[in-house]
């Protein structure tokens, strides 16, 4: 039976172009297989197919350059690697196959969202209903929930009480004054986010994310009919864009979630912050709660299609630091509290060598 599973998964290497998930190549080599130039069957700059029991030393994200891999970041026993999708194990092919279910849940609940949406703005012209687009962002809390608890990756959670409590869920309007909260951590690895939203909880939010993401299926659903904030790295006067929006959202009392670094950490290790999330806290006079992500990049590592491991038996957690006002402060000096705030929280081997 193992021989047969291992069989069916070379098949879905074999046709891995058909995955709609795009992640960045990666090539591994080791000193021990690593054929001579006689012998092997492909050039030396083409990824091999499907190694199993593979253990590379290096991962290579583009040409020219090369990144040692960490422990955690190798395949484990009974992996596989999907072509240029990423490497999944046994433990990922139930995650998959528990977020796809749930999935087709969420894509059906989304559509009836989107039908109720344009009913009672369009037809009934209730301008006002669910102005926050509370509603989608429930769903997406339920999914991620339910997720994280049948796939025991919920994160430990410390000091959440320490976080301000921004608009409820299912409250009838808008309140004229309310505290403005950016929510604000590390990245290092795709399980970022829902472990930030099970930090903050069922609460109205917007995360501040990449277009790219819109385009993931029924992720990217759900980020367009939520109202989160969406922005092209490439375009200048979309960031112009989704600085207003961010700053629109935060003064009506919805807390706003982002990660400073711009992209996952390849090592883990926090990167230095960029000054838009900042920016945002600063305009609106948002205070911002610190959040530190710890072993998330153990879970689901760079290169993998799937998490790895379930979070429960790396222990992984998240700290919520005492909220930081921004009132007052320059960006500059706002960005280095709260990046002073992440890294106490953060263990060695994830702060910034630079300390």
């Amino acid at each position: 039976m193992r021989l047969l599973f291992f069989l069916a998964l070379m098949l879905l290497c074999d046709n891995s172009s058909t995955f709609s998930i795009q992640t960045p190549a990666i090539q591994t080599t080791t000193s021990s297989n690593r054929a001579s130039p006689s012998t092997s069957l492909y050039p030396s700059s083409m990824a091999r197919p499907a190694d199993f029991l593979h253990s590379p030393t290096t991962l290579r994200s583009n040409p020219g350059s090369s990144v040692p891999l960490t422990e955690w970041q190798k395949p484990s026993r009974f992996s596989v690697k999907l072509g240029a999708v990423g490497i999944i194990n046994l433990y990922g092919l139930y995650y998959g196959l528990t977020s796809i279910f749930l999935g087709l849940i969420w894509t059906v609940a989304n559509f009836f969202t989107w039908l109720t949406y344009k009913f009672t703005w369009k037809i009934l012209l209730l301008k006002n209903f669910d102005k926050g687009r509370r509603i989608s962002v429930f769903l997406a809390h339920v999914w991620g929930v339910w997720l994280m608890r049948l796939t025991r990756c919920y994160p430990i959670i410390e000091s959440r009480d320490s976080a301000p409590t921004p608009v409820k869920y299912f409250q009838k309007s808008m309140p004229t004054v309310s505290p403005s909260v950016m929510y604000v951590a590390n990245h290092c690895s795709w399980m970022d986010i829902p472990f930030m939203g099970a930090a903050i909880g069922w609460r109205n939010y917007k995360i501040v994310a990449k277009k790219e993401l819109t385009k993931v299926p029924i992720l990217g659903q759900s980020i367009l009919l939520g109202g989160h904030v969406c922005v092209d790295r490439t375009n200048r006067r979309s960031q112009i864009q989704t600085l207003k929006k961010g700053v629109e959202w935060l003064k009506s009392g919805v807390p706003l979630c982002a990660f400073p670094e711009g992209t996952r950490s390849k090592t883990g290790r926090l990167m230095p912050f960029k000054r838009g999330a900042f920016s945002m806290a600063s305009k609106a006079g948002a205070e911002i709660v610190p959040l530190s992500i710890i072993g998330s990049e153990r879970v689901m590592p760079v290169g993998w299609v799937m998490p790895k491991v379930s979070s429960r038996s790396l222990k992984a957690k998240i700290v919520v630091h005492p909220p930081i006002s921004s009132v007052g402060k320059s960006e500059e000096e706002l960005t280095k509290e709260v990046r002073e705030a992440i890294i106490s929280g953060l263990p060695e081997s994830q702060r910034p060598k630079e300390l």
